[in-house]
């Protein structure tokens, strides 16, 4: 079986993840079935969008990140793939976009310096290259 490491040494199995995240999603839509996007856009969210990816948060030994409900918000598609493919800087119009930053800064310190490097230079380059 394989296992994730917590910030605390704590090691959990993706099934434990999975239940955990459940969990954190029951308690923060409590019953809720529809959503609008947390970017500001006034659409409907169709994903609870990790502002660190599961995948990073594994990495970095911080599982628990997973199933923290300061980690996901509800985004519409847009919202979605504009955080996800961040080098075209459209994900800093979105008005959770200070929260998000903070909590990537405070968890991720590695995460939030790319994002913030590759981003800058992608801009750079479309505004040199107009």
């Amino acid at each position: 079986m394989i296992l994730s490491y917590c910030s605390n040494g704590d090691r959990v199995s993706q099934t434990s993840i999975d239940r955990r995240y459940s969990h954190a999603l029951r308690e923060k839509h409590a019953g809720q079935t529809v959503f609008s996007c947390e970017c500001g856009c006034g659409g409907r969210a169709v994903h609870n969008d990790h502002t660190i990816a599961r995948a990073r948060c594994k990495h970095i030994h911080k599982a628990e990140l997973i199933w923290d409900g300061n980690n996901f918000v509800n985004s519409c598609e847009k919202a979605h793939r504009e955080w996800e493919n961040f080098k075209s800087g459209e994900w800093l119009l979105h008005s959770n976009c200070t929260e998000r930053l903070v909590f990537l800064r405070e968890n991720d310190p590695e995460g939030f310096r790319v994002r913030v490097e590759l981003t800058q230079a992608s801009l750079n380059e479309k505004i040199y290259n107009t």
